[in-house]
């Protein structure tokens, strides 16, 4: 009898750890949401768009659950905003106060820069990639980062000439790499 109570006991104690095991891992995931413009107009848009929020996704997506949200570029626009970069902090959390969100991160990509770069021996351009970037503590009230990212790259050719979205496309994978930077240094040290 008493070695059915002591099993009884046991496996009751084993069931309640595992749906308390059950229960931590099931908690949500600290919720980001992703205000993103692409301003560049160009040809290649969509490709912009991919490198920007693909690298975003992979970043984020094993500690956070991201959303995406264009209901806040139009709220912002209806207070007179028409410029992401311009926005303040607190114009972006009011604009996203029903989305019940941890982190914000708001980035545009802007128009690049464009060089041609002509030597005797070779024709190339360069690009200049320019991303503001934020980074809100909605919980904290405050800005975990507020600036701008601005990288250079180019490419050269001997024969024929070089394709502006490869340039801008290796330009953009530094952009990310800073992104990626602030990212880890920010909202994983916690």
């Amino acid at each position: 009898m008493k070695r059915m109570n002591l099993a009884r006991i046991i496996w009751m104690v084993l069931a309640l750890l595992c749906a308390a095991a059950s229960g931590v891992m099931a908690a949500p995931l600290p919720r980001v949401s992703v205000v993103y413009v692409n301003n560049a107009k160009t040809t290649y848009d969509p490709a912009i768009d991919d490198c920007i929020l693909t690298n975003l996704d992979e970043t984020l997506s094993k500690k956070f659950e991201i959303v995406k949200s264009d209901a806040v570029l139009r709220k912002l626009a209806d207070m007179g905003m028409t410029d992401l970069s311009m926005a303040e902090r607190r114009d972006i959390m009011d604009a996203l106060s029903g989305e019940n969100c941890d982190y914000i991160i708001c980035l545009s990509v802007e128009p690049f820069q464009r060089k041609e770069k002509i030597t005797f021996f070779t024709q190339g351009i360069e690009m200049i990639a320019t991303v503001p970037f934020k980074l809100i503590d909605v919980k904290g009230d405050r800005y975990l980062y507020n600036g701008k990212f601005v990288e250079q790259q180019s490419d050269s050719t001997w024969v024929g000439s070089v394709g502006n979205k490869s340039v801008a496309i290796k330009s953009l994978q530094k952009v990310n790499k800073g992104i990626n930077k602030v990212i880890h240094e920010k909202m994983f040290v916690k």
